[in-house]
């Protein structure tokens, strides 16, 4: 877990929030976001506003400028590190910059959903063991969690994105692509078609001598 990188993403508004529950023995859990990302605090003492500001290097005058909330899990939303609903999903291997962010596209259950590229980044140091999942709310809402074998790193909600003027934008770049990739086609039948034919010499198999003759085209495949 990358504690600058968490600074990172609650600094882009100045907030934070730091989530809290008990755990199975009593004591306090903690987690830390910037409302739509959250993330376990471990190895670290209670935090409280002034000791997460800390932590975060940010400057005694500029701590008057931060909002830092103290609040219980979201109702709707299980932070536990497993859940009898979720379900892997699958990453697809492009991210699209729009409106500013970098999006993610993960296929759920519901659809296709899209988080932002740059909450992934306080886990980055175990990207090769991180598997993310898909949870759904009581209403069916889905919302995405990344583990690393059975413990939870992050929870993280999708960034509603989707939208007709979202949809028409990626209609008309996949026809762009689709032009470009025929023209792409045809430019190198044309220049194959161009190419001088290449011929070989007849060989007698036998004696290994060459063939008076006419030559024969040689099979390129």
């Amino acid at each position: 877990m990358k504690i600058k990188n968490i600074a990172a993403i609650c600094k882009k508004n100045k907030y934070a929030v730091i989530y809290e529950r008990y755990g199975e023995n009593g004591g306090v859990i903690q987690y830390i976001g910037d409302g739509a990302a959250a993330y376990p605090v471990t190895g670290l003492p209670k935090l409280d506003k002034e000791s997460l500001l800390t932590i975060f290097d940010v400057p005694e005058k500029q701590r008057e400028d931060w909002f830092v909330q103290v609040a219980g899990i979201p109702s709707k939303i299980s932070f536990e590190d497993t859940d009898a609903n979720e379900k892997p999903v699958e990453r697809e291997a492009i991210s699209i910059a729009y409106s500013g962010k970098t999006l993610k596209p993960l296929q759920t259950r519901r659809g296709l959903v899209f988080i932002e590229s740059r909450y992934l980044s306080p886990v980055s140091d175990i990207l090769d063991v991180l598997e993310l999942y898909e949870r759904i709310t009581p209403r069916g809402t889905p919302y995405i969690v990344a583990k690393a074998g059975f413990l939870l790193q992050a929870v993280i909600t999708p960034y509603d994105v989707i939208s007709q003027q979202f949809v028409d934008n990626l209609k008309r770049l996949t026809e762009q692509c689709v032009l470009s990739l025929d023209l792409r086609d045809r430019e190198k039948a044309l220049a194959h078609a161009a190419e001088p034919e290449q011929y070989s010499l007849n060989v007698d198999p036998a004696t290994g001598e060459i063939v008076e003759g006419e030559s024969e085209v040689a099979d390129n495949e």
